[in-house]
């Protein structure tokens, strides 16, 4: 009897262990991780293309999610005028997984900083420069040194002194006050810190000259727009409590021809879209609303100018993901 027993435990046992291997067969079948995973399910999944069949797809467990918000889902694409109200938008991506366009032509060269995030986890201020007036691009990577950039982000250029002044908040995610601060550059590559000009909770900063007012004006992204002056582009600006701007924000001024055209994201209702202000006498006056409406749209408009009726307007888009 004791025997038997025996022969019927050892029999059932060698039932169980013929199911659990079976079970995984069946189980590895379907999966499609069979051979010789030794670290657990999953690990020999093929890794692809980040973002290639949508987020989190063919991505090992240990690798983060492709980004379903943030500059990771921007593309940059531009638009020419010749009066800088009437704009034909340029149906071809300028440049992918990229943010908040600042363009400048300098010298014979096209330059568009952008917040690059095609490395998602590591964003950073990169810089595309054209010397075929936008068709080709080479990017490099900005360096700026100083002490108040650890992380800079909405990149403003304008050409002052035979130099590029790059202003930008220069301390994003910190976990402290918004620094705006502004450097200067020969190649548009290298800049060095001029410093701190204005400290608050705003972003995109717009820096420009006006000649008739004879001071430096800073825009700068509150919801809507605030206003700062100063008389020099590196000195303390004082914000300017009497000025209010709620139609739009994330704004770019520029002169062309005779008149101070800011341009902006509309919020006013039925606005929407980049909408343009003339700024004069220390105000902004809207000249048109819808000026440029395109598929994604985001915003932030920033132009280069190479001549009298030559423009070129950069913008970006955001793509919609699907839940």
């Amino acid at each position: 009897m004791k025997d038997a027993e025996g022969i019927a435990t050892s029999v059932i046992a060698l039932i169980v262990v013929l199911a659990v291997v079976a079970g995984a067969g069946i189980y590895l079948l379907v999966t499609g991780t069979g051979g010789t995973s030794q670290g657990g399910v999953g690990e020999n999944e093929p890794t692809g293309t980040p973002g290639e069949n949508g987020a989190g797809d063919n991505k090992p467990p240990s690798t983060p999610e492709v980004p379903t918000s943030g500059p990771y889902l921007d593309k940059i694409y531009s638009a020419t005028s010749s009066n800088g109200i009437n704009w034909v938008v340029d149906n071809t991506m300028v440049f992918n997984h990229a943010s908040v366009p600042g363009a400048v032509y300098f010298e014979n060269k096209l330059y568009v900083y952008f917040v690059n995030a095609a490395d998602w986890e590591n964003e950073k201020l990169s810089v595309g420069i054209s010397t075929d007036r936008g068709a080709t691009f080479t990017t490099h990577d900005v360096q700026i040194s100083g002490s108040n950039s650890p992380y800079p982000v909405d990149p403003n250029p304008i050409v002052q002194d035979n130099k590029i002044r790059l202003t930008y908040l220069g301390n994003f995610n910190q976990g402290e006050t918004g620094k705006i601060v502004t450097a200067n550059s020969t190649d548009g590559i290298n800049f060095t810190e001029d410093g701190v000009i204005f400290t608050a909770d705003v972003y995109d900063p717009d820096l420009f000259y006006d000649e008739v007012g004879g001071e430096w004006v800073l825009l700068l992204n509150t919801g809507g727009l605030t206003k700062a002056t100063a008389s020099s582009p590196t000195a303390t600006f004082t914000e300017d409590t009497s000025f209010n701007w709620s139609e739009g924000s994330i704004s770019s001024t520029h002169k062309i021809e005779d008149k101070y055209y800011t341009y902006y994201a509309g919020t006013a209702a039925g606005a929407g879209g980049v909408c343009v202000a003339e700024y004069s006498n220390g105000a902004l006056t809207n000249v048109a609303n819808r000026i440029l409406n395109y598929q994604g749209l985001n915003a932030d408009p920033t132009v280069a100018i190479f001549g009298t009726n030559d423009y070129k307007m950069y913008f970006k888009t955001r793509a919609v993901q699907q839940g």
